[in-house]
Order: C-alpha cells, then structure tokens, then sequence
C-alpha cells in the first residue's frame, strides 16, 4: 500500500483544522434542513442543501486529518486511512440497508422490489449516484417512485471523495518531489502541494459543475464531479491559517453571515433551482465562512451556541440521523394514508432514537474496536460484508417472487370492454387476471422496444419496426407516430394487423410529443434544447417520409398528456399555436393521400402508481386507487383532443377515456385489467382489450374498406 512522505521540517499544520466543537452544531444545521426538507419539501423546499454543507464539512476535516499526518510523521499510510473510514462509515450504513432490505419484503409492495433491490446494491458498493443519473431520476419529481435508500447517493459521493483525494495529493506530492530533485533540491513544501493541488481541483471542478448544471440540471445533480469542489473548498479551508488579524467581533458577525446564507437557500431554493452549478455557491460559501470565522464569545458567538449540548448531541448523531430518517419515511408513505404531521413527529422521534442507539451502540464500539485497528481486518470485514449483503439482496427476491407470466384471452367483458360494453360486472375490484407485480415489469422491460428510439438526440433511424401482417401483402399499412404512449398502444395494433392483415410501421420515440414545434423553453438547458432538437427532427422526418411513401394507407398520432408548452420560431407559445401546427400538419397528411386518426390522451393518474397501488390495496382498489375524471382528465394538457377538435382538416378522433373511465371516476383496474403499468402508460394487455372497439370505429369511419 503506498504511502505519502515529506520533510516534516518544511511545514506546521493549520491549528483551525484540530478538533472544534462548534462543527458538530454545523453539522447538526445540515441534517435537520434536509430532515425537515425530506418531510416537509414545500415548507423547506431548499433543504436539499445541508447536504453541500456536510461536503464542504468533510473536506475540510479530512483534509486536515491528512495533512496534520504527514506534517507529524512525514508520511500519510493510506491503508490506515482507508481502514479509519471503513470502520467509522460502513457498519452503521450496511446496518441501514439490511434493515431496508428486511423492510422492503415485509412493508414494500412487490412491484416496488426491482427497483429497490437495484439500489441497495448501487448504494452497497457506493455508486448509488451513478445509478441515479444513469436512470435520469429526477430528485424532484413526483413521478418518480422513491427507493428506501435514495439518499445514498450523497454518501456514495462522500466515499468517493474519500478515495480520490488521498490519491490526488500522493500523485501531486510526489510528482513535485521528482521534480525538485531534478533541480536538485530536496525541499518539499507539502502545505504549499496541497494548496496549490486542491485550489486546482476546486477551480476545474466549479467551472465543470456550472457548465454541465447549464448543460443538463437533473443529471449534474448526482454526478461525482458536479460536488467536488465542495469538498476541495473544505480542504483549502484547513490550509487557511487562523485569521487572527481581524477583530473578533468582526469574525463573529462573518460566521453568523455564513449560517444565514445557509438558511436562505434551505427556505429559499426549490426543485426548480438549477442545482449544483454556481447556485451551490451560497451553501457552500456559507459553510466556509462559518467555519472560518466567529467566536466563542457568550450569548453573541455564533460558535458558543453552535457549541451548546443539543447542538453537540445532534452533530454527534448527524450521520445515524440521516442514515435512518429516510427509509423510515418512505416506509410510512407506504403504510399511513395520509402521512399527516403528527405521523411525520412520530418520524421525528424515532429517527432521533434509532441514532442515539447507533452510535453508542455500533459506531462508537466498532470505530474504537482493538480488532479493527489492523487495517486488513477492516478491508476483510467490508469485503465479506459487500458479498454477503449483494448475494442476499440479489438472489433471495428472486427466489421468492413468484412467477409472473400469466396470460389472458380478452373477452367481451375484459380490460376495456367491461365499460364499452356496458357490461354489469365492470371488474373494478377483486384479484386482477394479470398480477400486478407482471404488469409493473412493463415499466422496465417495456413492449416493441424495437420499434422506439430513445428520448435526446440520437443517430438511429427512424423507421423503428414492422408489426401486424407481413408488409408485402398486407391489404392496409398504417403508420403509427407519437412518444412512449403510441408506443404503449402498439400491442392492440400487432393483434389487430395480425387478425385484419394490416401492416403497422412503428415511428416512436420516448419523451417526443407528436407536436412539429419545439418543446423547450427559451432559457432550457442544453440538454433540454437538444432533446427538443431531435424531437422536432424526428417528428419533421416522419411526416416527410409520410407524405413521400405511397404504401401508407393511414397515419396514427397518440401521446401522453404534457405538462410542457411549445414554442414556435419566434419563442411564442400558447394552445392556439400548438393547435394550428399540428393542424397544418395533419392537413399535409391529408394531402398526401392519407387517412388521419388522432388517439386522445390517456389520463394522468399523478401520484397514484396502477400496479403499486392494486398490489397495496388488494380489498380497497375502487376506493384507493381511483380518482374523480374530472381531475384525471383535467389535470393536465389534452393538446391532442383539443386540437382535433377545433381541427378543419378531415381526422377521426378516437378517445379512450370511456375505457378508462366512467362518468365519475378514473380506475387503475377495469375488467380485472390493470389500466396502467406506472401513473400513464396503458398495460400491454389493457391496450389489447380495446381491440373489438377500436377496429369498430376504423369500420364506421369507413376508413377501411
């Protein structure tokens, strides 16, 4: 294992980096915005940030750590290092995601599994964040299904930095050995390699996190290099010497300057706040004057409060506090409908308990366990730990999942049809043909992938399949264009080109509204403007080769609901605009020889995710599960059917809302069909149930012969 050695003559250690109390009161104004964020977001809709102050925290202490070492000992053992770690993080943290796993079987929907199982072992082997921008979660967004350990994403980041930085300073120091040796000099100012190598990291990571939190702000949220000049801004920090000159007073004044940006941004900031980027500025720069400067002072030093008992205990328990509280609060959503106030005080309680019980009984003992003080004991124990805990997580849920491949013959009654056909029992309650936990796979191993491109620009073609009959004697070809909801549509026309030999050509592409404008806003992102882009491109290609290729007979437009407006050339947005483009589009179709069928929105069930709620409600679906259709349809932008209706150009409009919904109410299951496999997307099988009704309306509008 490599080791870091200098002259310890060359340099003294900062005596600001020794043990200070007050950091425990910082530390405890961290976790309690991000505790108060994670149970109250719309009160404290910038907590999010305490996060940024456990970073800037983290680098100045471990900085400090290393460099006291070196300057001590003339080396830095980074076995030793590395084994401190260990054992002061990663027996409470792998304690933490047992606990989540055992939870998970026992009080998390099935249908939830998958997911969850995929990030505990992210948040295991500390890639969670990785995992997170991989799957392009938004942090913020509703629609998103919260694993139990989500928040290891910030501890992945943490550990990250632990093993990087150690590694920087090595390579940096010992690169600047070689060379004053080269000029022959055996001096090696170890403070100044220091300084000079984390004022670098922190200036080349700054100018990264800005420019890719412009490039792409959900994605620069998780990634490792978007923080890191947060932590690089606590290690220059323990480099600072003691700002001695300036009056105490004024110090003072400095630190509690530090705690009120840090507040500002916890009640100020909010998920539309492009994060971290130059915005993390004012967390950041509030820790770093926090930590630099006040006083002790009685009554008026922000130190001599940050230094008080509660504030220590709570500094002390920080780490337990933010381990437990989130897989205790995503546990209760799940249980406590609703998850009201005096449910989140209980929340409260127990986090604070279960952290006090951590640390005198597992970090404490561990950290200070004679065992572990062998650096490879520490390795061997978080080696067999990582395996033992991946193999269970991996293996036991699939050993006790039971099989999900049912099938089931759609009859007059099923899926849709109990609505269409007004049948007595609608099927709106009881055991679904399809269990649910089949229908939620849909959600990650969706149908005719073959046949869709991918949201963001890409170079693929975009013709995307061939579906139905076979297209050399099919009697009738339709082209079927939209985003991920005509995509969803796709099984009903495989069945039905199958049984009418209709010929269906797949244009697709996830995230893309059929509407010829661009659907982002003037002051988007790059990567929203560039996913717009090829949005926009793609829908112009489709239509072109619409209009070119005689052996289209018919053209099938369907998308989801949007919650986004669209901007014509000159930046303009309204619904006339949008109506009238996709208006003139359909009327070039027309033109071309075409018959035009536009499929309405399905609605948006917001927070009520189908198969989740079906799996846990199986007595109570009606009343669980369903919403009033006037807020389901309303709820968000129709573009589609509004501007078939107001449309002049020759269309057939096809609503599939009579399927979905009754006069009242909008339901997750019909027929004993789940209606969706997340909060908006048709199930497979529920697209199939309105095939006798929609090959009717071709029929009736006489588009088919």
């Amino acid at each position: 294992m490599p080791t870091l050695t200098a002259q310890p003559h060359g340099a003294s250690a900062p005596s600001r980096s020794s043990f200070r109390p007050e950091l425990q009161g910082l530390r405890a104004l961290a976790v309690g915005l991000v505790l108060l964020f994670h149970l109250w977001p719309d009160r404290v809709s910038g907590g999010f940030v305490g996060v940024d102050v456990f970073f800037v925290v983290s680098g100045f202490l471990i900085t400090g750590h290393l460099y006291r070492e070196l300057s001590r000992t003339g080396t830095i053992v980074l076995r030793k290092f590395w084994a401190r770690r260990i054992m002061r993080l990663l027996p409470l943290a792998f304690i933490v995601l047992i606990f989540s796993f055992i939870s998970m079987f026992f009080l998390v929907p099935q249908t939830m599994w998958n997911m969850n199982v995929r990030q505990i072992l992210g948040s295991l082997f500390y890639v969670e964040n990785w995992v997170l921008a991989a799957d392009s979660v938004d942090y913020m967004a509703a629609d998103n299904e919260p694993s139990l350990v989500q928040h290891y994403w910030s501890l992945s980041i943490e550990e990250q930095f632990y093993v990087m930085l150690p590694l920087l300073l090595l390579g940096a120091y010992l690169f600047t050995k070689f060379l004053r040796r080269a000029v022959h000099d055996p001096r090696t100012n170890a403070q100044k390699v220091f300084i000079w190598t984390l004022l670098a990291i922190t200036v080349a990571t700054f100018i990264f996190s800005v420019l890719y939190t412009n490039y792409s702000a959900a994605l620069s949220y998780f990634v490792t290099p978007t923080r890191f000049w947060e932590f690089s801004t606590g290690g220059l920090l323990a480099m600072l010497p003691v700002a001695s000159k300036i009056p105490v007073r004024m110090q003072n004044l400095m630190g509690w300057a530090g705690v009120v940006f840090i507040v500002i941004a916890g009640f100020n900031y909010s998920g539309d706040t492009a994060f971290p980027g130059y915005t993390a500025l004012l967390p950041v720069v509030g820790s770093a004057l926090f930590i630099h400067y006040g006083s002790h002072t009685p009554i008026t030093g922000i130190y001599w409060w940050a230094s008080r008992t509660p504030s220590l205990r709570m500094g002390d328990w920080s780490y337990a506090i933010y381990l437990w509280h989130w897989p205790l609060i995503i546990i209760a959503g799940y249980q406590l409908d609703p998850f009201s106030w005096p449910y989140k005080l209980i929340i409260l309680v127990l986090t604070f308990a279960l952290a006090a019980a951590s640390q005198y009984l597992i970090e404490d003992p561990l950290r200070h366990a004679k065992l572990f003080k062998v650096p490879w004991r520490a390795f061997t124990l978080m080696t067999s730990s990582m395996i033992i805990i991946g193999s269970v997580t991996f293996f036991l849920p699939q050993a006790v999942s039971p099989e999900t491949d049912e099938e089931v013959n759609i009859a007059e009654c099923t899926g849709a049809n109990a609505f269409l056909s007004d049948c007595d029992d609608k099927g709106l309650n009881g055991k679904p043909d399809i269990p649910a936990t089949q229908v939620q796979m849909e959600e990650e191993e969706p149908n005719h992938t073959e046949c869709n491109l991918p949201s963001g620009p890409t170079d693929k073609e975009t013709k995307g399949c061939s579906i139905g009959a076979p297209e050399d004697s099919a009697e009738y070809t339709i082209a079927v264009i939209g985003d991920s909801h005509a995509r969803a549509w796709l099984p009903l026309f495989e069945e039905i080109g199958e049984e009418n030999n209709w010929n269906i050509q797949g244009y697709t592409k996830s995230g893309c509204t059929p509407v010829p404008l661009s659907g982002a806003e003037p002051d988007s992102d790059q990567a929203q403007q560039e996913e717009a882009d090829a949005c926009e491109d793609f829908i112009d290609r489709a239509s072109e080769e619409f209009q070119s290729n005689d052996d289209i007979d018919a053209i099938i437009t369907a998308a989801s609901p949007t919650d986004r407006d669209f901007y014509d050339e000159s930046g303009e947005t309204s619904d006339q605009i949008a109506s009238e483009a996709l208006n003139d589009m359909w009327q070039e179709w027309e033109d071309a020889g075409k018959d035009v069928v536009v499929i309405g929105e399905v609605p948006h069930f917001e927070d009520v995710n189908g198969p989740t709620c079906v799996e846990s409600n199986p007595d109570n679906i009606v009343d669980a599960c369903s919403l009033p259709a006037d807020d389901v349809i309303e709820g968000r932008d129709s573009i589609m059917k509004w501007a078939a209706e107001d449309s002049t150009t020759p269309i057939d409009f096809y609503d599939p809302v009579p399927g979905i919904c009754d006069t009242e109410r909008c339901y997750s299951m019909v027929g004993n069909l789940l209606t969706r496999y997340d909060h908006h997307h048709l199930s497979a099988d529920f697209a199939r149930s309105f095939g006798t009704d929609f090959v009717s309306f071709m029929q009736k509008k006489t588009i088919v012969e």
